[in-house]
């Protein structure tokens, strides 16, 4: 990936951005109404197929039925809306020395739906439960790092994209998550670029939500990008989270230095900082990592590699100790989402 007249997609390489998530696009296929939706999506079955394309294809297969089928209900399914369905999942397990180790998967689907001049879409999935209800989800190339209250869960919902400009983005989401115990999560996101030139630009975001357990609140972003060249983009990232049930603030702040390799092949430097106000320790940690992002089976699958240092604290009355840790990922997109 070039740094060009878009020069800040180099950064997407490491981030949560959707086109970064996208796969190939699905073949045509008959009416679902004769064949059934499940086999409407069904993508053939190629000779060089590897087990990552097998495993790629059916749960792109099962979510694009999904989709359809429910459409269905209310009418006839729309196999266009459905066959836009995309997604990824992500396993993967780290090690620190102060918190222990920590294993995780997570599950993204998303697909457009006919209604409203396809601005109404559907996700499901499985992720964590602070980072998408709360807006908290630092970027593909730092969720490796986890707290001990982290913890994954599954999630439903419909989104609804409101106004959209080059410089303005809105979205509303309305979910339910963790089947053990149902919470409902409201969250509307407003994304403002109030400057964006050659080479800075600076992002603004801010996202009331709402949910049954945190009550009302809000956590804004503030992110500056510069271009230093062809290949590094540098990136000063704030985000804080005030909840209703939660006492306090819940802050961060990094600095990361993104080099784009070879075409999807990147690296990051991340020297970051956060903390609580309403903790026992209000500065909570403070350290460096470094996250090298390779694609594996010729680009049909990432693998993502962290290694830092860092300095946490929990408990004021104790030293702080330097801690280490280290991280591996394994991430499968699939579908036919946005390029």
């Amino acid at each position: 990936m070039k740094v060009g007249r878009a020069g800040f997609a180099l950064a997407c390489v490491l981030s949560a951005c959707p086109g970064a998530r996208a796969a190939e696009t699905a073949a045509p296929v008959p009416d679902p109404d004769e064949i059934g939706a499940f086999d409407a999506c069904a993508q053939r079955h190629k000779r060089s197929e590897i087990l990552v394309d097998t495993a790629s294809r059916r749960l792109y297969q099962t979510v694009c039925g999904a989709a359809l089928w429910f459409d269905g209900l209310f009418g006839e399914g729309d196999l266009d809306a459905a066959l836009k369905s995309y997604g990824y999942l992500e396993v993967g397990t780290a090690y620190s020395e102060f918190s222990g180790a920590s294993n995780w998967i997570r599950l993204i689907a998303r697909v457009k739906l006919p209604a409203l001049e396809e601005r109404l879409s559907a996700f499901v999935g499985v992720d964590d439960e602070d980072a998408f209800a709360r807006d908290r989800s630092e970027g593909q190339a730092l969720r490796s790092r986890r707290r001990p209250s982290d913890r994954d869960s599954f999630l439903v919902g419909l989104g609804f994209a409101g106004i959209t400009s080059d410089r303005f983005q809105s979205d509303l989401k309305v979910g339910v998550r963790d089947v053990s115990l149902p919470q409902v999560f409201v969250q509307n996101r407003f994304n403002y670029i109030p400057y964006s030139g050659r080479h800075n630009r600076l992002i603004l975001r801010i996202t009331p939500f709402w949910n049954n357990r945190d009550r009302f609140g809000a956590t804004t972003h503030t992110s500056f990008d510069h271009i230093i060249a062809e290949a590094f983009l540098l990136r000063w990232s704030t985000a804080a989270t005030r909840a209703e049930e939660v006492p306090g603030v819940d802050w961060r702040s990094a600095l990361i230095l993104y080099h784009n390799l070879t075409g999807t092949r990147a690296l990051a430097y991340e020297a970051f900082i956060r903390g609580g106000t309403g903790e026992a320790e209000p500065l909570g940690e403070y350290g460096a990592r470094s996250v090298l992002r390779e694609p594996i089976f010729m680009e049909r699958m990432f693998v993502e590699l962290s290694l830092g240092y860092s300095w946490p604290r929990d408990d004021p009355t104790l030293d702080r100790d330097g801690a280490a840790d280290a991280g591996i990922g394994f991430e499968m997109p699939f579908g036919n989402g946005p390029k």
